[in-house]
């Protein structure tokens, strides 16, 4: 499958303890393919988004999204259901442990595209600190 120029649309919900729940929704232009049996999405971040300046990148798997992020932000989020992925990061005021756990994911891709949708809990030093669900669809 060739990359392909496509419309995506990114539709986040994220909940945090004793703060009212943050909800973005935008669309825009980016690429779509197939390399070695599992699909990629990308596109540039805008402002919107508040990471301007970032390109990012999402291996789909049928069991996993591995979200991708460089420039003027870099990150990597991994997303199995039931599965908790930890990295540090070195900060001044030293190192901050933080963990990813999928609650749920469902995807639902094939060669024209379609979604799918992760919900999972973020924690910073093993502490709740947020419970998100992001669904991504490309049309």
């Amino acid at each position: 499958m060739l990359k392909k120029n496509v419309m995506i649309m990114v539709d986040s919900k994220k909940e945090q303890p004793d703060k009212e729940a943050e909800e973005m929704k935008f669309v825009t232009e980016g690429f779509y393919y197939k390399k070695d049996g599992n699909y990629f999405i990308s596109y540039a971040e805008s402002p919107v988004t508040g990471l301007d300046g970032t390109n990012t990148i999402m291996k789909i798997e049928s069991d996993s999204v591995m979200l991708i992020r460089s420039g003027t932000a870099s990150s990597l989020m991994f997303f199995k259901k039931g599965c908790k992925h930890t990295s540090g990061c070195n900060t001044e005021n030293g190192i901050v442990e933080l963990g990813v756990t999928a609650r749920s994911l469902n995807v639902s891709l094939d060669d024209k595209g379609g979604q799918f949708q992760v919900e999972y809990v973020l924690e910073v030093n093993n502490r709740l600190t947020s419970l998100t669900t992001l669904n991504v669809k490309v049309f």
